[in-house]
């Protein structure tokens, strides 16, 4: 297992991860309590291709999860070793291609364990969908004539005639 102390609360530790991700070339695909903890999936597909043309099996270690929680006055970040999965799966001789994903995973942690306290997103950094609320969103257009339902609403046609 791979395991580091964050002095951050726990409620930072979800942004910290994203943006670590994003810097390392990957995803943060979900999030989520589990129990006490937030569980994190993590995607670093490029480095996942090497690993699953050897054995496909690696499919059931894949998206990368972390784990976090309050332990005290900090946060543990833990997550399951690539090359431990190697071992699971009897294929030790796969370790050197495990390799490159386990250090990325680490580096990411590392990031996220211990980026600076009142960090803020950088500008360019827009909502991704598990942060916007969609309930009650009206589309743009509702037909394939693209009709807007402002120029629907109230007469049962269109408002303005134009001229």
């Amino acid at each position: 297992m791979l395991q580091l102390h964050s002095t951050h609360r726990l409620d930072q530790i979800g942004l910290a991860l994203r943006t670590a991700a994003e810097r390392h070339g990957g995803s943060l695909l979900a999030s989520g309590h589990v129990g006490d903890a937030l569980g994190f999936t993590l995607c670093f597909s490029g480095l996942y291709d090497p690993l699953l043309s050897a054995d496909i099996r690696f499919a059931a270690f894949l998206p990368s999860r972390v784990a976090a929680w309050a332990k005290g006055d900090s946060v543990i970040l833990e997550t399951v070793s690539p090359r431990e999965c190697c071992r699971m799966l009897h294929r030790p001789d796969l370790e050197p291609l495990a390799e490159a994903l386990e250090e990325t995973l680490r580096l990411v942690m590392e990031e996220a364990a211990h980026r600076p306290h009142g960090y803020t997103a950088p500008r360019e950094h827009a909502a991704t969908e598990d942060q916007v609320n969609m309930r009650a969103a009206l589309p743009q257009r509702i037909d394939c004539h693209g009709t807007k339902v402002e120029e629907l609403a109230g007469t049962g046609a269109h408002d303005a005639q134009g001229g």
